[in-house]
């Protein structure tokens, strides 16, 4: 009888914390989740960047890079992973596109991963100002 009530103090104690953690995120995947939505957020404007650009191109160059730059986006876009656990938070103004469930990766990771993701989308951003400055 001494054996089973401390047996059961420990099986509570843990079924409470693997219930409990579960709904609580770990500040990586916050932070993954903040510059996952940011990444979005760029990309959708870059979009819509590229729709207003391509109508004023001035030639074929400029209507080829504008078209290599969309396609870049849409790589980034099929590329881009969702931080698990939160909230699909976005809209699909630009056409149906699939999202990526997350590879079996620690928070560590996936909060490394949407940092790459979004440098490589600010990488892409620079080169649609660079594009866009050159027209002025």
């Amino acid at each position: 009888m001494n054996i089973i009530y401390p047996a059961s103090i420990t099986m509570l104690l843990l079924a409470t914390m693997s219930c409990s953690s579960g709904n609580e995120k770990s500040p990586e995947l916050v932070e993954a989740n903040r510059l996952h939505l940011e990444a979005m957020k760029i990309s959708e404007y870059l979009e819509q960047k590229l729709d207003s650009l391509a109508p004023l191109a001035k030639d074929d160059l400029e209507k080829s890079q504008i078209d290599s730059l969309k396609n870049l986006i849409e790589v980034w876009e099929e590329n881009f992973i969702e931080v698990p656990g939160f909230a699909h938070a976005h809209d699909h103004a630009h056409g149906a596109h699939e999202h990526k469930a997350a590879l079996p990766m620690t928070d560590g990771s996936m909060l490394d991963y949407q940092r790459q993701s979004r440098e490589a989308i600010l990488e892409l951003q620079q080169a649609i100002i660079s594009l866009d400055s050159l027209r002025k």
